[in-house]
Parts: structure tokens; C-alpha cells; sequence
């Protein structure tokens, strides 16, 4: 009897182990199967942070461009400025010199008449900037020159310059170019000469 109540509990305790492991084992393999949704859904969520980086970027692109443009606008309002002052001045200059010269300047404005021509200079420089700087303010607050130039400035933000090594191979291209066809047109033109000085010529 004690015998068989050995047994029975050894056998009890072989159940319970293979209990305990078989669910064990039930335990790793949902582990496993969790693990490996885990690293399924692992790239779509990484692409999702891709993505959201790639608009980002495309979003910071565009800020980038939108700024760049509008520098473009402004670099060409103040050049534009810059340009229309000096011309004005030298032209306020020349006019001022040619007037101070005349009976009917020199005489109601004797004092006018009287600057030195540096001086003019400076006075019609000061004088143009002024002007130029009014003109293109009142120009740029126009609502359709911004605009026509905000055009402009973003075609040519689109515009894809070359680089040094295509510029360089470029001009060599051309210098060779240009070379072989100032030869060409050398020696046809000495042949010409030299067929023309025998149908027309004496023949030597």
C-alpha cells in the first residue's frame, strides 16, 4: 500500500511537471508570437516617423525657398535703388554743371552757379538717392509690381546653376571649339585665295 501511494504521488508530481511545463512552453510561444508582432509592426510605425520627418522637411524646404525668394525680391529693390541713385546723381550733376554755364541759371541763382563741381557731385548723389529711395518704396507697396516680381524671384529660385567642373569643362569645350573652327575658316580662305589667284590671276 505505501508502495502504491508512491506511485501515485510520483505520478501527480510527473502530471504537475508536465503541467507546469507545457504551459511554460504555451508561455514562450505567445512571448514568441508577441515579439514577432512587435517587429511587424516595428517598420510601419518607423515608416510613419519617416514620412512625418519627409513633411517636415518638405515643410522647412519650402520655408527656405519662400525666404530665399523674398531675399531675391529685396536684393533686387535695393540694386535697383542703388542703381537709380547713382544715375540720377551723375545726371543731376551734368545738368547742374551745364546750367551753372548759363546767363539764365547763373544769374537768378548765382549761389547755385557758384558749388565747385565735386560738390555738385555729392549734392546730386544725396539728391538721387533720395528720390531713388522714394520711387522704389512707392514701388515696392504697389500690390502688382510685388507680385510680378515675387514671380520672378521664385522662376529663378527654380533655376539649377552649374558647377565648377561643368563650367570649367564647358569653357574648355568652347575655347576648343572656337580654336579649330578660327583654323578651319583660315586655311578655307587661303585655299579660296590661292584657286582665285589661278583662274583670275597670271597663273603663277
Amino acid at each position: 500500500m505505501a508502495q502504491e501511494s508512491k506511485d501515485k504521488e510520483r505520478g501527480v508530481d510527473e502530471d504537475d511537471t508536465s503541467e507546469g511545463e507545457g504551459s511554460s512552453e504555451t508561455m514562450r510561444a505567445a512571448d514568441d508570437e508577441a515579439l514577432v508582432k512587435a517587429d511587424a509592426e516595428a517598420p510601419s510605425d518607423a515608416s510613419e516617423d519617416e514620412t512625418s520627418e519627409d513633411g517636415d522637411d518638405g515643410e522647412g524646404d519650402q520655408g527656405a525657398a519662400q525666404l530665399g525668394s523674398d531675399r531675391y525680391v529685396l536684393a533686387g529693390f535695393f540694386a535697383s535703388g542703388m542703381l537709380g541713385a547713382y544715375v540720377l546723381g551723375r545726371a543731376i550733376q551734368t545738368l547742374w554743371i551745364w546750367a551753372g554755364n548759363r546767363d539764365w541759371f547763373s544769374q537768378p541763382f548765382p549761389r547755385l552757379a557758384a558749388v565747385s563741381d565735386d560738390d555738385k557731385g555729392v549734392y546730386g548723389i544725396l539728391i538721387g538717392g533720395l528720390v531713388a529711395t522714394i520711387v522704389v518704396y512707392r514701388s515696392y507697396r504697389r500690390p502688382d509690381i510685388r507680385t510680378w516680381s515675387d514671380e520672378v524671384a521664385a522662376e529663378l529660385a527654380k533655376v539649377v546653376w552649374p558647377n565648377r567642373k561643368e563650367v570649367t569643362s564647358s569653357t574648355f569645350i568652347v575655347i576648343v571649339a572656337s580654336a579649330f573652327a578660327t583654323i578651319y575658316l583660315a586655311l578655307l580662305d587661303r585655299l579660296w585665295a590661292f584657286i582665285t589667284n589661278i583662274v583670275y590671276g597670271d597663273g603663277s
